[in-house]
């Protein structure tokens, strides 16, 4: 692989650690209930957008690497294992903390179907069972099943103009089955599904064909250009109410974030970003599946010893006590994201790639 390709590959790593930045920080004021300064409202406004970033950057990691090479079943066998070791490894060491916590702290058991949905990853199918044991799991269980959906997709888009049309097709579909779930009371099902979020999977896939078919056209310029473009709509989206209820109204409010993700991941492919290429963001980035993760299990640790009140008494709140908050959660998560990548996913990862060697 090129040098530049590598580089792009580690932009792309790093935006993987800024959504799950993000995701600690929505979790940080909506769960532990840290208020949130006025000024940085978009926290609990937006930054639960970091779980759909996670799958536009997921389809594009596995179209660069995977796209044009699983022509026969020993390479969807040897894809699947891949797959299967980089994440089941750390979901069921997560699986395992989280039995115990609920029988400990909350005198909770489940029953046997809710714990083979769970390690056979299934639990994203059922209404009711969806968002797993592991807390903010459901996300876990809607990649899994991208990642089972892949070689299909790697089939049905093997060009630019074939992605295009089924990102179209795409965006029609999530939004007819959000609102046919709603209707129908499924409650959360309705968000946490598989075809609601399609749209953010298929634009990671589109974006590498895009990134293929313009490899005339790669420059820095092109990508600080992206860059605009996809500040300018995110803010543009994020800062109007009005315009965020006509996208609702037709259908197409995750379509725009999927382009805007889009954008911003294709400006990691074609410019050189120094703050995506800064070391913190690299390590955040290689640490994002344990951040993710990890971090409930913290934020229930910190509701229980009572943290908005402890910090309150410190800083006596505003932008003082969010930013002491975020300070003292983020870096409790990455010590124990370190430790966790180091022990649990460095050796499942080594582990399915002995198993293909075998």
């Amino acid at each position: 692989m090129a040098e530049h390709q590598v580089r792009h590959l580690d932009s792309i790593e790093s935006l993987r650690g800024v959504a799950a930045l993000m995701v600690l920080l929505y979790h940080l004021a909506e769960l532990v209930k840290i208020p949130v300064p006025e000024s940085m409202g978009f926290i609990p406004a937006r930054f639960g957008l970091g779980v759909p970033l996670f799958y536009t950057l997921s389809g594009f990691v596995l179209a660069y690497g995977y796209a044009d090479k699983l022509s026969g079943r020993v390479q969807i066998y040897r894809f699947y294992i891949r797959r299967l070791f980089r994440i089941a490894p750390l979901f069921y060491t997560m699986l395992v903390l989280w039995l115990m916590a609920n029988w400990v702290v909350w005198d909770k058991t489940f029953s046997f179907q809710t714990l083979f949905l769970n390690v056979s990853f299934l639990f994203g199918l059922i209404p009711g069972q969806h968002e797993s044991i592991v807390w903010a799991g459901w996300s876990i269980g809607i990649e899994m099943l991208f990642y089972l959906m892949f070689p299909v997709f790697a089939v049905l888009i093997p060009s630019l103009r074939a992605a295009l049309i089924i990102f179209v097709v795409a965006c029609i579909l999530s939004t007819s089955i959000y609102n046919a779930y709603s209707v129908a009371g499924l409650g959360s099902y309705a968000y946490m599904n598989l075809g609601t979020h399609l749209p953010f999977f298929i634009a990671g896939i589109t974006c590498f064909r895009l990134w293929q078919a313009m490899a005339f056209a790669r420059s820095p310029a092109l990508g600080w250009l992206l860059l605009g473009i996809s500040m300018i709509l995110a803010i543009t989206v994020a800062s109007s109410d009005r315009l965020d209820t006509a996208l609702l109204q037709i259908g197409f409010d995750r379509g725009i974030w999927a382009i805007v993700f889009g954008l911003l991941l294709l400006s990691a492919c074609y410019a050189r970003n120094p703050v995506l290429e800064s070391f913190p963001l690299r390590h955040l980035g290689k640490l994002s599946f344990s951040i993710y993760l990890l971090h409930p299990m913290i934020m229930v640790a910190l509701i229980k010893l009572e943290f908005p009140a402890h910090i309150a008494a410190l800083t006596g709140g505003g932008m003082a006590g969010f930013l002491c908050a975020a300070l003292i959660a983020i870096s409790l998560v990455w010590t124990l994201s370190t430790l966790s990548f180091r022990f649990v996913e460095k050796p499942g990862i080594e582990f399915g790639r002995n198993l293909l060697r075998a």
